[in-house]
């Protein structure tokens, strides 16, 4: 609810209840609300790390409109670690490890299509759930990227939006001297257009239009550490500087 009033200078002020509120609320549980969003954050750091039974050096994550089988799944991480850099453990150089995550997450229009038959009546019931688990999956994926842990995100162009990764991402100008011709805007290079999809079938189940986009470096998680660090970026030119062999 809005009410105005006049003030002696002639102009129109505005108060909202819900604002004042808010900044009232702000100002006394400031500190305590920062408190619980940080250990919440470490909380999921370290249920992800419980709930991974294999380790791997560098994860890659797949946010987009696609749910892909078991095969499909290994399909697509044995391409990631075929084409994964070189690192070096205890003195001794390796190729490394990838892990995969993935999130399917559609847009409400993709879920209906799914679901509507011949006669064009939707499944309300199978629709109703499946929304309900794609918006679950946008949730915990948004989460997912505050703790730092990925070292790529491929994700629709609907997720890139919905999660404002551009807010968290690098800038194509910090990692190329010049913009790729594959880039889809400043901070995400189109992995349709990439050497890698079009070489790749294993690749071609995901969408052509999934963004590739490098995650900054946060102050807690795996991109923390400079020199993982450092691996998440080589895994990143390794997947867009791919050339055919």
């Amino acid at each position: 609810m809005k009410m105005e009033k006049e003030n002696t200078s002639g102009e129109i002020v505005v108060e909202n209840k819900l604002f004042k509120w808010l900044d009232n609320f702000w100002y006394h549980y400031k500190w305590p609300v920062i408190v619980v969003a940080f250990f919440t954050v470490v909380s999921l750091i370290c249920f992800v790390q419980c709930a991974t039974k294999e380790t791997g050096d560098v994860t890659v994550a797949f946010a987009g409109n696609y749910t892909l089988t078991g095969e499909e799944r290994e399909r697509v991480l044995d391409v990631l670690n075929a084409v994964s850099p070189e690192t070096e453990k205890d003195g001794k150089k390796t190729q490394m490890k990838v892990l995969l995550t993935d999130f399917s997450v559609y847009r409400v229009e993709e879920l209906e299509k799914q679901y509507t038959n011949e006669k064009g009546e939707v499944d309300i019931y199978a629709f109703t759930n499946a929304k309900q688990v794609s918006n679950d999956h946008l949730t915990t994926f948004g989460t997912y990227v505050m703790t730092g842990e990925a070292a790529v995100w491929l994700v629709s162009d609907y997720v890139y939006e919905q999660r404002n990764l551009q807010a968290v991402a690098v800038p194509l100008s910090e990692l190329f001297e010049e913009r790729p011709a594959s880039a889809y805007n400043d901070y995400a290079i189109r992995l349709g257009d990439t050497e890698l999809y079009k070489y790749y079938d294993a690749l071609k189940v995901l969408p052509a239009d999934t963004l590739i986009v490098m995650p900054q470096s946060y102050v807690w998680g795996a991109s923390s550490d400079v020199e993982q660090y450092e691996e998440f970026k080589q895994m990143y030119y390794a997947l867009v500087n791919f050339k055919r062999p």
